[in-house]
């Protein structure tokens, strides 16, 4: 008799929690990452780029969850390897260091725990200088690519991930004026030209001689902006500070350490020319200090 007393509890009880889940949804949505109302994108937008004299990035989102929100990570790494993280090594020169920056946020007790804005209006910024605790007064932050994240993770356990784009992430280049400087001032497929150059800025004492070069045609995600797009041609010269998971790590000698001239470099290209249409001209120039410039430019 017990026993068949205890099976009916049990199944009662397990009947019980079914009806429960049915009147009551489980709530299995991570957080939302969303635009403050008065923009039109989360700050800081896919691929900013900085000029050489900015001393913060701005820093502005929402995020909203209906159970609650338990707490945010932002985290900025550097991503002059890729995305493999951890092969790269630091700088030869000591004064310069990769940027980081990491913030957590945990949400208790407060007024709206289902909603949470950040908005760079209050003074909120990824700063790039002193300001920042990873950074003292005399260093020089490593121009180049970072990766850059905002994820959340609600009350239940639910949390934001990369593989559904839930979590915000993108690429943010930081440019210095000791970096190469890279300008491009003409692209005429038909013709087949291009005009520009990449230098060393010799008025900027941190400078150094420009060691490798990487141009590349980037085919964009049309569905997905903010996605880095496949690479479909590249070309490689000098040798590379930072291995990278994508490309060889160097390859014929640089015409110049100073200056390079892209018209001399790519003028009659064909196999260049041909696959710029709709594309992405990525061109990545390095100095014997590790530091990295990035220009993209848009071919329409």
């Amino acid at each position: 008799m017990k026993l068949h007393y205890l099976l009916c509890a049990s199944s009662l009880l397990f009947i019980s929690c079914l009806g429960d889940d049915d009147a009551n949804d489980t709530d299995l949505q991570a957080p939302a990452i969303k635009a403050n109302d008065n923009l039109s994108t989360i700050l800081p937008y896919h691929f900013l780029t900085t000029t050489n004299e900015d001393t913060e990035i701005p820093l502005a989102f929402t995020i909203e969850d209906n159970s609650g929100i338990r707490e945010i990570k932002l985290e900025s790494h550097n991503g002059f390897d890729g995305h493999t993280h951890g092969k790269s090594r630091i700088s030869k020169n000591s004064q310069f260091k990769l940027f980081s920056f990491f913030e957590l946020i945990e949400i208790e007790n407060s007024e709206q725990p289902t909603t949470f804005t950040r908005s760079s209006e209050s003074g909120a910024a990824i700063y790039l200088d002193e300001r920042n605790t990873s950074l003292e007064a005399n260093d020089l932050i490593l121009a180049g690519p970072y990766h850059f994240s905002i994820q959340a993770t609600d009350i239940l356990g639910n949390q934001t991930r990369y593989q559904d784009n839930t979590t915000y992430h993108t690429t943010i280049y930081i440019n210095r004026a000791y970096a190469p400087q890279v300008e491009i001032s003409n692209v005429a497929i038909s013709s087949k030209e291009i005009s520009g150059e990449i230098t060393r800025n010799v008025s900027h004492t941190a400078s150094s001689d420009i060691r490798f070069l990487w141009i590349y045609i980037e085919q964009p995600v049309l569905d997905n902006p903010g996605q880095e797009g496949a690479i479909v041609k590249n070309w490689v010269w000098g040798s590379s500070n930072w291995p990278h998971q994508f490309r060889p790590n160097s390859g014929d000698a640089l015409p110049n350490t100073q200056t390079i001239d892209l018209s001399s470099l790519l003028n009659k290209n064909d196999d260049f020319f041909a696959n710029l249409q709709d594309n992405i001209l990525v061109i990545w120039a390095e100095d014997d200090n590790g530091n990295i410039t990035v220009n993209k430019l848009p071919i329409n």
